[in-house]
């Protein structure tokens, strides 16, 4: 109060007023000498008050945020600082101080910061389907109205089913000898006949019908029909077992040169015992050196026949060759299976 009572000495002497003057009252008076001493007074004041403001120490806690929250987790907390303790008690003009927030011991810790790259590698692991692009609507396509079939359409498609559905002449043929066997297995002869000559229309060059035919004609009696169709099928197509089959039955006949000749023209195709029928052939119209060739080649394929040496022995007995022949006599003494007469014949021929 001393520097106030001072400047108002001040302004009294400058104003023209003693020094000693009492001091004014706050009760004295208004005189409107002294307006202008008043508001320069309230001036002073209001500057000397403003100056003191802002002299003062400033206390950390005015410009320090209050904050209700921790700090975020991507910094770490700064340690926590008390509010000072020291107040000036003069300056009540300040609001009180409001001490930082204290974290309570309740408060649940926030999950860790996960970092870029952990967060990246879950996501690939798993990464999010992209949501499908719904389709637009199509409008369905526009109902064609049911074409009716023509009638060369229809016909066309019935050929075909038939066509397939028809056998052809071979699988005809095939099915007709099928037939035909079961037939003659079960004994009825003539129904097998007919369904060999069935399959032999379908397919002329069917061998084996022609050979099943032709021995059920010969053994009926039928041996002009059975050598025909086999003379008839040789002829469409040379063929060794069609020749074969008719030099048997021409040897069966007792017609041996007849014989000789059809077995002559499927001589690429006989088996040892055509090439032993051939010896005999041979041998009855005297012909042995032919016939003793013949059962030589024979009884080279198959030695165990004793028939067949028995042949060999006549033929070489007749061409003067006596010990060839008893040879040929002993082994089939001791390989043939003969009737009595015939082992008494051979026994004397080689004693």
């Amino acid at each position: 109060m001393s520097v106030i009572n001072q400047m108002l000495r001040e302004l009294d002497a400058r104003g023209g007023l003693s020094s000693d003057a009492p001091e004014v009252s706050a009760r004295a008076p208004a005189h409107p000498g002294n307006l202008h001493k008043w508001g320069a007074m309230g001036l002073l004041l209001a500057l000397v008050a403003g100056l003191g403001y802002w002299m003062m120490p400033t206390p950390a806690y005015r410009h320090a945020p209050v904050l209700a929250t921790p700090t975020p987790p991507s910094q770490p907390d700064a340690p926590f600082a008390p509010p000072r303790a020291a107040m000036p008690p003069a300056d009540k003009l300040n609001p009180p101080p409001v001490p930082r927030a204290v974290k309570r011991e309740t408060e649940q810790p926030k999950p860790p910061v996960i970092p870029l790259i952990q967060m990246a590698t879950s996501l690939s692991i798993d990464p999010p389907q992209p949501v499908a692009k719904a389709r637009p609507l199509v409008s369905p396509p526009p109902h064609l109205p049911a074409q009716v079939q023509s009638e060369p359409a229809a016909s066309k498609n019935a050929s075909v089913i038939k066509k397939m559905t028809e056998l052809s002449p071979e699988a005809e043929a095939q099915q007709s000898f099928d037939e035909a066997q079961i037939l003659r297995r079960a004994g009825q002869t003539e129904a097998a006949i007919g369904k060999y000559r069935q399959a032999l229309i379908r397919d002329p060059g069917m061998r084996s019908a022609r050979l099943q035919l032709a021995g059920l004609l010969q053994e009926a009696g039928q041996f002009d029909k059975a050598l025909l169709v086999l003379t008839t099928g040789y002829e469409q197509q040379s063929d060794d077992a069609l020749a074969i089959a008719a030099g048997r039955m021409l040897a069966d006949q007792g017609q041996r040169e007849e014989a000789l000749n059809w077995l002559k023209r499927g001589q690429a195709g006989m088996r040892p015992a055509d090439i032993a029928l051939m010896g005999a052939l041979l041998s009855q119209l005297q012909r042995y050196e032919e016939s003793a060739r013949a059962y030589q080649r024979a009884l080279a394929a198959d030695p165990s026949q004793g028939g067949w040496l028995l042949g060999l022995g006549l033929a070489l007995e007749a061409l003067g060759r006596m010990d060839e022949a008893r040879a040929a006599y002993r082994k089939a003494l001791e390989r043939g299976d003969f009737k009595p007469e015939v082992i008494d014949f051979l026994q004397k021929k080689t004693s």
